[in-house]
């Protein structure tokens, strides 16, 4: 029998690529499974002392290296947790080792708030600061908001306080998180020319995204209050409805589904009243003869004394029917 021996054959060494600083790669997906860039995360040690803080890259990716191998805990920064989960984990494949990593200390929740400047709805503020529109309050009252009206200019928007979680994660796998979109509500009255509503007609949704991706068109039929009741992604930016499509009295609108200026504006009673279908002959920013002459029409629709002016009355009515 050969003599033991206690030196270690190089023929059989461990793979260098072995000892290397443990990993924890993550992709930030949204509700199509497309990667969101720029998202904040974090990583702490279990302990809860220490954390290291990154940005996912332009592939919706954040690679947290130098890392001891085991288990870590993650969170999405200033993300209500009920917006966001982990869908699921991939092993890595072995990579060189880096550097240990360099940890700070842990992120402190911070409070919420946003001066509004009369275009934001709540649905887009709540998108933009990571949590729902019901947890967002006046400032100054205390009160919750009217998710169907757009703040007035200068409101000041705080954030109802919400608990921390993490989800815990191992080195040496790929975690994807799902960052859960908040759907705009789209429900458009549509009615006759002496004002009926235009009940159980088929249409046609197109729908258009922030960076100009058109999704596959939406068929349905309105209900009996002459209602398109719809779902949007919170990118949705502009819209196409077609009533009636290919028949005699096919009408089509388009849309914008951006929050609006306060009726008050030029601009924000022109694209209402563009949007209910009044049109103001493309004039933006003044209140010229073709606007006028919309404002008259919309008045005479609703029983209002047709004069054409843009008085009190006429931007109430005109901000309750459009609801943005």
């Amino acid at each position: 029998m050969p003599p033991t021996t206690t030196r270690q054959d190089p023929a059989v060494a461990p793979c260098p690529l072995q000892k290397a600083p443990g990993q924890v790669e993550v992709v930030v997906v949204d509700d199509r499974e497309t990667p969101l860039p720029g998202v904040a995360l974090e990583l702490a040690r279990p302990t809860g002392d220490a954390a290291l803080r990154l940005r996912t890259d332009e592939h919706g990716v954040a690679l947290f290296e130098g890392l001891e191998k085991g288990s870590y805990r993650l969170r999405l920064l200033n993300v209500e947790p009920a917006l966001w989960r982990v869908l699921g984990r991939l092993a890595l494949p072995p990579r060189e080792a880096k550097a240990s990593a360099h940890w700070e200390t842990v992120s402190q929740s911070k409070a919420l708030s946003w001066t509004c400047e009369g275009t934001e709805s709540l649905t887009v503020l709540a998108a933009r600061m990571g949590v729902r529109p019901s947890r967002l309050l006046d400032a100054r009252s205390g009160q919750p908001l009217v998710s169907e009206v757009a703040p007035a200019p200068g409101t000041r928007i705080a954030v109802r306080p919400f608990s921390t979680e993490w989800a815990t994660v191992e080195t040496g796998y790929r975690q994807v998180v799902h960052r859960i979109g908040i759907p705009l509500s789209l429900v458009l009255v549509l009615r006759d020319g002496v004002h009926q509503p235009r009940a159980h007609q088929p249409y046609l949704l197109k729908l258009w995204m922030d960076d100009g991706e058109e999704l596959p068109a939406r068929e349905g039929v309105t209900d009996v209050h002459g209602r398109v009741v719809q779902l949007l992604p919170e990118r949705a930016e502009r819209g196409e409805v077609t009533v009636g499509p290919g028949r005699a009295d096919e009408r089509r609108l388009v849309l914008r589904f951006a929050a609006l200026r306060a009726t008050s504006a030029p601009e924000g009673l022109q694209e209402r009243l563009e949007n209910l279908g009044f049109s103001c002959g493309g004039e933006r920013g003044q209140l010229g003869p073709k606007t006028r002459l919309a404002v008259e029409w919309f008045q005479y629709a609703l029983g209002l004394p047709p004069s054409g002016d843009a008085d009190e009355a006429t931007c109430a009515a005109l901000g309750l029917l459009h609801r943005s």
